[in-house]
């Protein structure tokens, strides 16, 4: 690993059992918070001693995590250990914000009520935190983004000061996922990579390790994702993500997928994943046919390619991501109702699009046509119910 890597990732612990062993040693002596999420059971909830904090996933918005960081403030722990999905890490992530200098907390919440993303100041995190992620997919436990839930939907929160100090992934707190779950997670990890590979501002070192981390998630998952070790494995390799060069690039914000999936989930009420399985395949279709505006043709190509020669997909991208959205039997909407689509459309131009930087020169009225061509479950759903943790995609 290069220099400037290591230098911006956590130290990684990964292993079967291992959690209460590795947060003992890195806790010892120090005056702790743990936050669990309220769902877990108490044999995932490390051996540490200190106050603990329990939260519902559900229930996470932007009051919960400036009700955490009160108690953060009230006494101040030199040690932070965050223990559940991506929902959870975030909303411990995010709260920690309240030990920094210069009113930070405030900061993000009160920018991100007016904002889609929100930028903190450059610098370290104000107290170590050690993540102990309970789901697949997220890397929430090795990146420095945040989702933030408000009322005007989910936004991020982005920059160093909300990257971990260690995070353990024990395959032990994964194995009470479903396979359905873990497919999910492994899909978002795929897709993260996939997102930065429709940029042609990438160096060969970015394609190479974004082709090798693609091939080997959809390798683990076709030989075993049920088994203790190949959960540890997908998990490793969604912390990859972040821990090698395959999203590095000049374009921050090429995974355009994500943005109008994180409306969708938004307005239909529906898990992340969920959401994006619907609209890849149309954003793809959108590149592949020569939109600019939507990512690069030749290196979406060039990626799918590498990563789908051997594994009996299609090699054209759009139906070849179809296809492993259908293999891997991950679940989608019904399709919104004309209020709906215009509700979508409408949220994504005003938070992302026209002349904002992640959807550049896209209006409505592209959203609109891009949810009608999206893939929808033939189910008469009105509204589908929102599931216990819905962070789930990161950037």
């Amino acid at each position: 690993m290069r220099a400037e890597f290591a230098a911006r990732v956590p130290t990684l612990w990964h292993g079967h059992g291992i959690t209460h062993r590795i947060a003992g040693r890195l806790t010892a002596d120090r005056e702790v918070l743990t936050i669990v999420d309220s769902a877990m059971s108490t044999a995932v909830v490390p051996g540490v001693r200190g106050r603990t904090i329990m939260i519902e996933a559900r229930a996470v918005d932007a009051a919960a995590v400036v009700m955490i960081a009160e108690e953060l403030v009230r006494r101040p722990p030199e040690v932070i250990v965050v223990v559940g999905g991506g929902t959870i890490l975030d909303a411990g992530k995010i709260a920690a914000l309240v030990l920094a200098s210069g009113r930070m907390l405030d900061f993000a919440v009160e920018h991100a009520s007016r904002s889609a993303v929100t930028f903190l100041p450059d610098g370290p995190s104000p107290v170590d935190i050690v993540a102990v992620p309970t789901t697949l997919g997220t890397s929430s436990e090795t990146n420095s983004v945040g989702i933030l839930k408000n009322a005007s939907g989910y936004r991020l929160v982005i920059g160093r000061p909300l990257r971990p100090r260690h995070a353990i992934i024990d395959s032990r707190n994964l194995m009470s996922l479903s396979s359905a779950a873990v497919r999910e997670g492994a899909l978002e990890a795929f897709l993260r990579i996939a997102g930065s590979s429709t940029s042609s501002r990438r160096s060969a070192r970015s394609r190479g390790d974004a082709i090798a981390l693609g091939r080997a998630l959809i390798d683990t998952v076709a030989r075993d994702h049920v088994a203790a070790g190949s959960r540890l494995r997908l998990a490793r390799l969604s912390a990859a993500t972040q821990r090698t060069a395959a999203l590095t690039g000049e374009d921050p914000y090429s995974a355009r997928h994500w943005y109008i999936a994180n409306e969708v989930a938004s307005v239909l009420e529906v898990r992340k994943m969920m959401a994006t399985a619907a609209v890849v395949a149309a954003v793809w279709r959108r590149v592949c046919a020569g939109d600019a505006r939507w990512g690069d043709r030749a290196s979406l190509a060039e990626f799918w390619t590498g990563v789908a020669r051997g594994f009996d997909l299609p090699l054209d991208p759009p139906a070849g991501i179809a296809a492993l959205i259908d293999r891997w039997q991950i679940p989608v909407p019904a399709a919104p109702s004309p209020p709906m689509t215009a509700r979508i459309a409408a949220a994504t131009e005003e938070a992302w699009g026209d002349r904002l930087p992640m959807l550049a020169g896209l209006r409505a009225s592209d959203f609109h046509d891009l949810v009608r061509d999206s893939s929808w479950s033939p189910q008469s759903v009105a509204r589908p119910s929102r599931p216990p943790d819905v962070r789930e995609e990161v950037d």
